[in-house]
């Protein structure tokens, strides 16, 4: 892709192998003195490995593209400015927001844009003198996998860790604490021609191409940042060692979905490069630094898609204006 040019992405899938060493990045609670326990994942051949919840991945991301979008002056709404995991549904009780619709929240709100929304429907009750509210919602842009360990390709230690009690009486609290380490396969999903629109009914709502491109260029930021410095559960105490990062990054230009393939496949890079056509491109990554560069010329280099309803839309309504110039002339 030249840098010069202005590339149109319709979707995007990231297809991941990351190494994380001495990590606790996602769990699934305690058990008394055992304080953390790992999470696990049963695979289709009855082999169990170790797992990172596509939960907590989208709550990070979720957290720092908001960062990005009020640092480039995207709006946020009220409840997303103070991290309101609520989103637009935290607005309904708002005087000010009491005509809520979803043009209002999309315009307004790039991160209920991009990861969606629910405002349940209600029915009305005379006794509070509350009239009746619809539904409104949109699905998000962003689809996290759950990370899996490679079979075999992964290992846990349990450390005993001490917490010190108020006083002597209370003496010691042992606790153990497992470490995990190992190759992860990870898959994300991005589908950009959904930017400042209703994905279902394809109505676009953000018209301003700008500020749809200011939109897209945080959230690629923060997939970059997502990739090269992960975030999760104890972190304060068990930043992961990231010792590896490689794979595809596969770019729909034209309608379509972009593939998506799992590095539990040893081969999954070279299966992504054989889909590559006309409007489907692959590129390969395969160093850390070979991510972050290619990842960087996208946000320099990229556009959100318009999806063809869209184009025709303009290309009637410029019809129709050189018709209604020329009948003036």
């Amino acid at each position: 892709m030249s840098e010069n040019s202005q590339a149109p992405f319709y979707e995007m899938s990231f297809n991941v192998l990351a190494a994380w060493q001495a990590h606790s990045l996602s769990t699934a609670g305690s058990n008394g003195s055992n304080r953390v326990l790992p999470r696990r994942q049963l695979l289709a051949d009855k082999s169990e490995t170790d797992a990172c919840s596509g939960n907590i991945a989208k709550r990070h991301h979720a957290a720092l593209v908001a960062a990005y979008f009020a640092a480039e002056g995207n709006p946020l709404c009220p409840a997303c400015r103070v991290g309101d995991g609520r989103r637009a549904a935290a607005l309904v009780d708002r005087p000010e927001y009491g005509n809520l619709s979803f043009e209002r929240i999309v315009c307004e709100c790039a991160l209920c844009d991009t990861h969606g929304f629910l405002v349940t429907a209600k029915n009305a009750d005379s006794e509070t003198s509350t009239g009746a509210r619809q539904k409104i919602s949109k699905e998000t842009l962003i689809d996290f996998s759950y990370a899996l360990a490679l079979p075999e390709r992964h290992a846990e230690t349990s450390q005993l860790h001490t917490r010190n009690g108020a006083s002597k009486e209370e003496g010691q609290m042992l606790m153990k604490i497992p470490a995990r380490s190992g190759e992860y396969a990870l898959c994300i999903r991005y589908r950009c021609v959904g930017i400042g629109a209703d994905t279902e009914q394809w109505l676009l709502y953000v018209k301003d191409q700008a500020l749809r491109e200011k939109r897209h260029r945080a959230i690629l930021r923060t997939l970059r940042d997502t990739l090269v410095s992960p975030d999760g559960a104890q972190v304060a105490t068990m930043l992961p060692h990231l010792t590896r990062l490689s794979g595809a990054i596969v770019v729909r230009t034209g309608v379509g979905r972009a593939p998506l393939y799992s590095a539990l496949d040893s081969n999954f890079v070279t299966c992504l490069q054989a889909m590559a056509d006309e409007t489907c491109q692959v590129y390969p990554f395969e160093t850390i630094d070979a991510f972050y560069r290619l990842m960087n010329t996208f946000i320099a280099t990229s556009v959100p898609a318009l999806h063809p309803l869209w184009k025709t839309s303009q290309s009637s309504n410029e019809e129709g204006r050189d018709d209604t110039e020329a009948t003036r002339s």
